[in-house]
């Protein structure tokens, strides 16, 4: 078995600690986004570009074995762009669907998956989320 040189060595470390560093974005960003449509986003954008990071370097990794891992890498990169902004688009429809309030702070209104009003409120306000009040 033969071995990479060098620098693709340091391509493929760098791809895996990018994509690590993207799923840690990933994380931070579900964590602390104040409403459900933007802590969809960051998985969904973050974690996706993540993982086709790491299966880039998971193929540069394979290359001197001569198998052809790369093929089985390249069906998951595959599987996760063609399910993750369809599962995505499916949440935030429901979401839209059932009215979850957004912040004030985002911007647009999400749309009814099936007539078109907006999500919030009954009287048409999206409030900010907020803690419910503690009455003493």
């Amino acid at each position: 078995m033969t071995s990479l040189p060098s620098w693709l060595e340091a391509v493929a470390a760098g791809a895996t600690l990018l994509g690590a560093f993207f799923f840690l974005a990933s994380a931070i960003g579900l964590v602390r986004l104040p409403d459900f449509y933007s802590r969809v986003h960051a998985p969904t954008k973050a974690a996706t570009l993540g993982v086709a990071l790491l299966v880039i370097a998971s193929s540069i990794r394979s290359l001197p074995s001569g198998n052809l891992v790369w093929i089985e890498d390249l069906l998951i990169v595959a599987f996760l762009f063609l399910t993750v902004p369809v599962s995505s688009q499916v949440l935030l429809r429901a979401a839209a669907t059932r009215k979850v309030p957004q912040v004030s702070s985002t911007t647009g209104e999400p749309a009814n998956a099936h007539d078109g009003a907006s999500a919030g409120s009954e009287d048409g306000r999206t409030d900010e989320l907020a803690a419910p009040d503690r009455a003493g």
